[in-house]
């Protein structure tokens, strides 16, 4: 059975609205996470306006499922309005065990006989772990390399050893976690970017990953040019 975990990233006036959406449509295992909008502080202050606050919601479902969300999030959602948000899916590549599987996807109508057709990944979410306080580099080299924006979520480190340092910079103090959807043919560009402007040696990122995202919604942008 083919499995995503599918994403969605709105303003935090409309987070309850999504959940009891998602909730409608079965998905009643759900992770929501406070989260802001990366607007360049400069443009903010001319403006007279605070960062945008947004919410991530989260969940695990069938691929077939994730579609049909992801077709009612622009829908009867209205995702697609400029300035909601965006939602994605990632193929998950396994579960841990039954036990896992009914947890994740409790409530939902089984879906075990569909046959899912693997497609090539258009877009990748590169994601930055980020000193505190640092994002606004990071942004402005992922800028420079053709990103459209990000979605900052705050975080801190649980590494087993709270002084260990990776380049100086330890990897246990408060850290910020930088999610940036792009096409994939822009993925390395904009990776390379990060790493050379505001690395680890900048004392900026501890690391910077990417996953594949299958299909993306809300931001017209990207999808459009994709």
């Amino acid at each position: 059975m083919g499995m995503c975990y599918f994403v969605t990233i709105v303003r935090r006036e409309l987070g309850e609205l999504f959940q009891h959406y998602l909730l409608s449509q079965g998905l009643q295992t759900q992770w929501a996470l406070p989260c802001e909008g990366t607007a360049q502080q400069r443009t903010l202050d001319l403006l007279g306006i605070e960062k945008t606050g947004k919410v991530m919601l989260s969940a695990v479902t069938a691929a077939s499922k994730a579609q049909r969300l992801l077709k009612g999030v622009v829908r009867e959602m209205r995702i697609d309005v400029p300035g909601n948000g965006i939602a994605f899916t990632i193929p998950l590549r396994s579960v841990g065990g039954t036990s896992s599987l009914q947890y994740l996807t409790a409530g939902q109508d089984s879906e075990e006989t569909e046959v899912i057709s693997m497609e090539e990944n258009r877009f990748s979410l590169i994601i930055v772990i980020a000193n505190k306080g640092h994002t606004d580099p990071v942004m402005d080299a992922a800028r420079e390399a053709g990103a459209k924006g990000g979605t900052i979520v705050h975080a801190k480190g649980t590494g087993e050893k709270l002084n260990a340092t990776f380049f100086g910079m330890s990897i246990a103090s408060e850290q910020e976690l930088i999610y940036i959807v792009t096409r994939q043919e822009s993925e390395r560009t904009i990776m390379r970017s990060i790493l050379d402007k505001a690395g680890p040696r900048q004392g900026h990122i501890s690391a910077v990953f990417s996953l594949p995202v299958r299909d993306v919604v809300g931001l017209r942008s990207l999808t459009e040019e994709a």
